[in-house]
C-alpha cells in the first residue's frame, strides 16, 4: 500500500512538472523564466519517475529527457531551432519576422542560423505536419513519446495479467474457505464431544 501511494505521488509530481514547464513556455513573458524553468523541470522529471524504474518505458523516457537537457543546457536554457527548420514550419514570410539569436515567445526555442547552435542535431529539427497545422520536435522528444507508448503498453499488459489473476485468486480463496467448513456428512464437534457421522 505504501509503495502504491509512493508511486501515485511520484506520477502526480511528474505530471505537475510537465504542467509547470508547459505553463512557463506558453504564458511567460520573459525568456529568462523559460531558460530557468525548462531545464529545471526536465532535470527533475527522472527523479519523479524513479519509483517506476522497473518499467522499460521509463528508461526510454529518461534517455530522451537527458538528450533534451544536454542540448538545452548547451544553448543557455533554450532549445536551438535552425532557421531552415523554421522556414519549413511556417514559410519564408513568417520566418522573416523572427530575429536570429532571440527566444521565440510561446516556445522553448532560440532561433539560430543553420549549423550555428550547439548540438544542433539534438535541437528542434523535426517538423510534424498535421493538416494545416503542425509542430516541431527534437529527437529527444521522439524518444520520450516512444517511452510513453512503451510505458502505456507495459501498464496495459500488467492490468491484463491482474485481471486474469483475480478470478484464479478468488477461486483459491473459495476453495480454502470451503476446506475450512465441515463436510455435509459431518456434524460440528460439540464442546468436549466427538464428531459424529450420519
Amino acid at each position: 500500500m505504501v509503495a502504491r501511494n509512493s508511486a501515485t505521488f511520484a506520477a502526480l509530481v511528474a505530471l505537475g512538472l510537465v504542467m509547470l514547464q508547459f505553463g512557463a513556455i506558453r504564458f511567460s513573458p520573459w525568456g529568462l523564466a523559460v531558460r530557468i524553468i525548462v531545464p529545471a523541470t526536465i532535470a527533475a522529471t527522472p527523479l519523479a519517475l524513479w519509483p517506476y524504474r522497473a518499467r522499460m518505458g521509463v528508461w526510454v523516457m529518461i534517455v530522451g529527457l537527458l538528450a533534451n537537457l544536454c542540448v538545452i543546457v548547451a544553448n543557455g536554457g533554450l532549445m536551438p531551432f535552425e532557421r531552415s527548420t523554421l522556414v519549413k514550419a511556417v514559410g519564408y514570410e513568417n520566418a522573416d519576422t523572427f530575429a536570429t539569436g532571440s527566444w521565440i515567445r510561446g516556445s522553448k526555442d532560440i532561433l539560430v542560423e543553420d549549423g550555428s547552435g550547439r548540438l544542433p542535431t539534438l535541437g528542434d529539427i523535426i517538423v510534424v505536419s498535421i493538416g494545416q497545422n503542425g509542430f516541431v520536435a527534437s529527437p529527444g522528444d521522439i524518444v520520450i513519446w516512444s517511452g510513453l507508448l512503451i510505458l502505456a503498453a507495459e501498464a496495459s499488459i500488467a492490468w491484463q495479467r491482474t485481471q486474469r489473476r483475480t478470478p484464479i485468486e478468488s477461486e483459491r480463496r473459495i476453495e480454502r474457505t470451503q476446506g475450512a467448513l465441515p463436510r455435509e456428512d459431518e456434524q460440528p464437534t460439540a464442546e468436549g464431544g466427538a464428531t459424529t457421522r450420519a
